[in-house]
């Protein structure tokens, strides 16, 4: 749902024919629709995981930020309830489990990462001993591999989830959105 090709958010019929982000197109009135491409935009850059430039940035207020200055050019540009909705939304057709515990440790692994930043690996106790030693940090760096290959592990499940949320039926591509079992859920 809603892709982004070339660092772009591609909108099509059928994305644009649910309900909230229909609103937020026709509330535009300008003629290229520019506000609500930029809206919905902010949506999708904020939440999308997969093929997205932005989720390289995890904190969400300074991804938040950025989008705000990029696609409004005003950071203190603030979502009317109609984007808030939208958000919403997005995030029910995307939240599931898997992703979930994607980002919970996205962010266990940014936070692991700033404590390494402020580690000052030249300090010594009151005797003169470093109280890290070249063992410590070895250990560490060992670790670390291991963080980033089951990130890596988890993405690759997320992604996998993701595809199958697409099923077949005859041979017509259906979104869970577009089946009527789940759109009770999005009511």
């Amino acid at each position: 749902m809603f892709d982004i090709i070339d660092g772009k958010v591609v909108l099509d019929a059928e994305e644009l024919a649910i309900p909230v982000f229909k609103k937020i197109y026709d509330s535009d009135k300008t003629k290229d629709k520019q506000v609500a491409f930029n809206k919905i935009s902010y949506i999708i850059f904020m939440y999308k995981w997969n093929n997205n430039p932005y989720t390289s940035i995890i904190d969400e207020e300074v991804r938040s930020k950025v989008l705000k200055k990029e696609l409004f050019d005003d950071e203190r540009w603030e979502p009317d309830e109609l984007v808030k909705q939208g958000i919403e939304q997005y995030k029910r057709f995307i939240n599931t489990f898997s992703l979930q515990f994607l980002e919970q440790n996205l962010l266990g692994a940014t936070k692991l990462m700033n404590y390494y930043s402020r580690v000052n690996w030249d300090e010594i106790d009151k005797s003169g001993k470093p109280i890290y030693s070249s063992r410590d940090l070895a250990a560490n760096l060992e670790k670390a591999g291991g963080i980033l290959r089951s990130l890596e592990s988890l993405r690759e499940q997320v992604r996998k989830e993701e595809l199958q949320m697409v099923r077949t039926r005859g041979n017509n591509e259906v979104h869970s959105y577009e089946d009527a079992h789940s759109m009770k859920a999005f009511q």
